[in-house]
């Protein structure tokens, strides 16, 4: 029997006082509400879609043997999942050889940033080799649950003008601080429909793939994915039970999400007028740290 999923509305704002806990889930609760009613509106007239059955899990990774195994065997039982694609930057250690004796098609995708590279061309690498009706974008050191799935498979067939979206998480520490993060992430993706990778994306494939809108940029590419995938319809956004690391985070501290605030904003400007020098974007983040 699978185990259901137990995170709900009322997980949002876990750990604050119950004050604020309440507060921080009205407009939540709202949202579900107008979504509630936007999907009985559009499921009436929107032509039936092609139904999914198949699930493509694209994971990028380098240097990722402490996590690896564990990603893919959360998600590994899933009846509807047809293949897991590991797509490798060139890792020096086990996360190959692991993978694959896990279960997973292992691509190796090591070009330079300015060209293909980084964690974008790794993802756009693994949606092109894919076959499933729907990918699922997770990082490496992501759990998620198999049952996940399943209620990604179930909202895109009942509601054939959605396209996509994320499905949420929840950070693998119990410290104060990282609810706060949690908060600002779901307000985020399901208020502006702007998803970050660790967030797992998903999104029906054939379109995406049909009018090429991945992008295959180093950095920043699940913000630019998010504001493109608008072109092709309706986004949501699931409270879902995916754990995190908070790995990035504590390694860089609150620097990071000062960087990622800032820069991200003006990623989102920057677009509106010219191409974002992403290569340069990309050096300036990982580089002090790596």
């Amino acid at each position: 029997m699978k185990k259901k999923s137990n995170f709900t509305i009322t997980t949002i704002g876990q750990g604050f006082p119950a004050w604020a806990q309440t507060a921080v889930q009205v407009p939540f609760l709202f949202l579900i509400a107008w979504e509630t009613v936007r999907t009985w509106i559009e499921t009436r007239k929107t032509r039936p879609a092609k139904r999914c059955r198949t699930v493509s899990i694209v994971i990028p990774t380098r240097n990722e043997e402490h996590h690896i195994v564990r990603c893919i065997r959360s998600i590994a039982g899933n009846p509807h999942i047809c293949e897991i694609i590991v797509v490798d930057a060139g890792s020096n250690d086990q996360t190959q050889s692991l993978a694959r004796e896990a279960g997973a098609i292992v691509l190796i995708h090591e070009r330079p940033i300015e060209s293909g590279g980084g964690r974008g061309g790794q993802i756009k690498a693994g949606i092109d080799k894919a076959s499933g009706d729907v990918v699922a974008v997770v990082h490496a050191d992501t759990i998620l649950p198999e049952n996940e799935i399943d209620r990604v498979i179930a909202v895109l067939n009942r509601c054939p003008d959605i396209v996509g979206g994320a499905i949420g998480c929840r950070l693998d520490s119990s410290l104060t601080r990282f609810r706060f993060i949690e908060l600002a992430n779901s307000f985020r993706a399901a208020f502006l429909k702007i998803s970050f990778g660790d967030q797992v994306q998903f999104f029906r494939r054939s379109p995406v793939v049909s009018q090429n809108l991945f992008p295959n940029i180093p950095i920043m590419e699940d913000v630019e994915f998010s504001l493109r995938l608008h072109r092709l319809g309706r986004r949501t956004y699931l409270f879902g039970n995916a754990l995190a690391s908070t790995r990035r985070w504590e390694q860089a501290g609150y620097r990071n999400v000062s960087w990622v605030i800032k820069n991200v904003a003006i990623y989102m400007v920057t677009r509106l007028r010219q191409r974002p020098d992403t290569s340069r974007i990309y050096r300036r983040y990982y580089g002090p740290y790596r």
